[in-house]
């Protein structure tokens, strides 16, 4: 019978080190503080920043330090990921969101002016009968009804006149801002563009371009002048 209990595989650095300061270096550095602010405050004894930043690379130098910082690190990107990938989540929804699964739609007696059921005369087979009449309305459905992803698009409730909590959803324009920004859709093109250029800055530009391609060439207000006619004298 094959044995199955293998041992699990142990990753480099997911461990804590044995020494403590050294072990809260690590932390300190994984969380991008630099080597002498994260040296001191882990308890390195020293005014001078030169003995600091040296006895902090030869510390990250020793296999378990270097291993460690990297563990961390990976596990705080993964952690920072997850982050945001739930806050794309949360945005998405609140873009989507629709405002009808917030209430329902439900049948009541109709009434008059003065609060009294109105009732109507319906011809039926065997003669004339009165009824109440109904119509159809809409009403807030219970927040207790509501799934839990869909309460999350809910900002504020409100009460309103008759006593029934309305809701009030968070900004569809607001969240298309963070995602916008999140994604970087408002980034704008570094490139330059050379209509927007004057002569003289587009001159400058060819120049430069032309000397880190080891071109010859001369570039003056003259090159792009028309040229004279051979009889023309002016």
């Amino acid at each position: 019978m094959a044995k199955t209990d293998l041992p699990a595989i142990v990753s480099p650095g997911s461990r804590a080190v044995k020494n403590a300061k050294y072990e809260r270096y690590c932390r300190l550095r994984a969380s991008a503080q630099p080597r002498i602010a994260a040296y001191r405050e882990a308890g390195g004894e020293t005014s001078d920043d030169d003995d600091a930043y040296s006895n902090a690379c030869r510390l990250e130098r020793r296999p378990e330090i270097r291993d460690r910082i990297a563990y961390l690190t990976r596990q705080a990107e993964e952690l920072i990921a997850e982050k945001r990938q739930r806050i794309e989540e949360q945005l998405w929804s609140v873009l989507e969101a629709d405002i009808g699964d917030f209430f329902e739609a439900y049948e009541t007696v109709k009434r008059d002016h003065t609060g009294q059921p109105v009732r109507e005369t319906i011809q039926t087979k065997t003669g004339e009968i009165s009824a109440l009449s109904t119509e159809r309305r809409v009403r807030p459905k219970l927040l207790v009804d509501l799934p839990p992803t869909v309460r999350k698009q809910i900002e504020e409730v409100r009460v309103d006149s008759r006593g029934r909590l309305i809701p009030r959803l968070y900004s569809k324009l607001a969240a298309s801002k963070e995602l916008r920004n999140m994604l970087d859709l408002n980034a704008k093109s570094d490139a330059a563009d050379v209509t927007k250029l004057s002569d003289e800055e587009l001159i400058t530009t060819l120049a430069a371009q032309a000397r880190e391609l080891g071109v010859d060439i001369k570039l003056d207000y003259t090159f792009h002048l028309p040229k004279k006619d051979e009889g023309d004298s002016g």
